[in-house]
């Protein structure tokens, strides 16, 4: 396919956004909706999300704050150089980098909390307290066996992407691109507190019938969970996404 007809997308609403569209009316593609699109260049977080959880065939460049996006400035300058790698499809992986650029396999998050919807995550899913400060009880289920009970106010499961976000800000581990998922207690009620790298799918649960528990996708409240039964977390989907080489590396507590 010559690179005039290959079909690029720019989403989001915001002034980055719109700079970015012009910058690909200097280049030789043509902008297209994210249904038709080669490629998706996805400005900010609700952009980004939208065009993860959707688990398109082409390639995510994600253009951001977050640690594993494209800064919008840098985005802009070297959107030809992100576009050559998204749409020759040979920019390397996490470790192979090309060009400065690095394509990684991103998970896109299926959460089941038996209530008959299931729900998608780019970022992160918790449980947590209806109330601040109100503690539970609540079991992890990691796959393999291994089981972790823990008394705090919620719990935080986070991908790559949204490692860095929420989940590590209650000390939850940034995990790199293939590394699994972080999962945290967030304000647990103990002097040692651990946090782990977990598989690609786990399960929650609330064990106490004293507070209400509310499910958090990607920052946004689905619902009471109820008590004993469990919240499904599951890795279902990859997402190709294309960004800059750099990011750090992650911290792992311990993996299970």
């Amino acid at each position: 396919m010559e690179p005039s007809e290959r079909r690029v997308a720019v989403v989001g609403g915001d002034r980055a956004a719109a700079a970015l569209r012009h910058a690909l009316t200097g280049l030789p593609h043509r902008s297209a909706e994210r249904s038709d699109a080669d490629a998706v260049v996805a400005v900010g977080d609700e952009a980004i999300r939208d065009a993860i959880v959707d688990a398109p065939d082409a390639p995510v460049i994600p253009v951001g704050s977050r640690r594993l996006a494209v800064d919008t400035d840098v985005a802009e300058r070297r959107l030809r150089t992100l576009l050559d790698a998204a749409l020759r499809g040979e920019s390397g992986d996490g470790d192979r980098p090309v060009d400065g650029v690095r394509r990684v396999a991103h998970p896109v998050l299926a959460v089941d909390a038996g209530n008959g919807e299931t729900r998608r995550a780019a970022f992160d899913v918790a449980l947590v307290t209806a109330e601040p400060a109100r503690i539970s009880e609540f079991a992890i289920d990691f796959v393999g066996g291994a089981d972790r009970l823990i008394r705090a106010d919620g719990v935080a499961v986070a991908t790559p992407f949204g490692s860095d976000g929420y989940a590590n800000a209650v000390g939850g581990p940034v995990v790199e691109p293939g590394g699994g998922l972080s999962v945290s207690p967030i304000a647990p009620f103990s002097t040692r507190t651990d946090a782990w790298v977990a598989a690609d799918r786990l399960s929650l649960s609330v064990e106490r019938e004293t507070e209400s528990v509310t499910l958090v996708v990607d920052g946004r409240e689905r619902g009471t969970v109820e008590p004993h039964r469990p919240v499904a977390i599951e890795a279902t989907d990859r997402v190709a996404l294309v960004t800059f080489e750099g990011a750090r590396r992650a911290r792992r507590s311990e993996t299970l």
